[in-house]
């Protein structure tokens, strides 16, 4: 016996495209009608509140710049001054590299002591080479200029058959 569906022809997907195209097409038509499909006249006070706009930025632009390019007194009875911008980035970059670096925080050791500073040497050319080697286990009594020394915790023995028997 045979299966009487096995034999029906297949339907065809030709519909679903044409739900699509009809969905589009609707799609379009109702952004047509409501974007109302003429060009938008142009205010003439649109035109005068632009031009004012324009002009005012244009103001505040000149007065910023004069401002971020010439010297000129903040506060006159208290010696308040301004400079230019790029002098005043130069005269904080030397004013930065003039002080020698240091830790944001005093570095504690395990039992709350600050430790000294740990003297780095430095090389005489930048070749790699050249550089000392790194070790991951430090010489003196755990010195660290970046941080307090982390205390490696002890094992803890273990109970096994055979301590337990003996015991």
């Amino acid at each position: 016996m045979q299966d009487a569906s096995h034999n029906a022809p297949k339907k065809s997907g030709a519909w679903f495209i044409v739900l699509g195209l009809v969905l589009v097409s609707l799609f379009l038509l109702v952004a047509l009608v409501t974007r109302g499909g003429a060009e938008a006249s142009i205010d003439p006070e649109e035109v005068e509140r632009d031009a004012f706009r324009t002009k005012t930025y244009e103001e505040v632009t000149a007065e910023e710049t004069q401002k971020l390019t010439t010297y000129g007194w903040v506060d006159q009875p208290a010696g308040t001054v301004r400079i230019p911008i790029d002098r005043a980035m130069k005269l904080a970059l030397a004013n930065l590299n003039s002080k020698k670096p240091a830790p944001a925080y005093p570095v504690l050791d395990n039992t709350g002591q600050p430790v000294p500073p740990t003297v780095l040497p430095v090389p005489a050319t930048n070749d790699p080479e050249s550089l000392p080697a790194v070790s991951s286990a430090s010489s003196d009594s755990g010195a660290n200029v970046l941080a307090a020394p982390v205390a490696t915790p002890t094992p803890k023995p273990t109970k096994t058959k055979k301590n337990a028997k003996a015991q």
